[in-house]
């Protein structure tokens, strides 16, 4: 029962921070972002890579995303 009470207030957690989060997102500039910052890839046969404009400079944090 424990396990349990633990698994649902975990979750209940995860829910009400992601509505936290989507909340406090700023729609417009992820929309300038994506638009401005990847670019198109000429070959479908490449591997994805979504170019960015100071990758070597970015920390891990910004290399995956956040």
């Amino acid at each position: 029962m424990k396990k349990l009470t633990i698994i649902a207030l975990a979750l209940i957690t995860l829910g009400a921070t992601s509505q936290i989060v989507e909340k406090n997102i700023d729609k417009e500039e992820v929309k300038t972002v994506v638009t401005t910052k990847l670019k198109e890839q000429d070959d479908k046969l490449d591997p994805i890579y979504f170019q960015h404009d100071d990758d070597k400079n970015a920390s891990f944090i910004e290399k995956i995303g956040f």
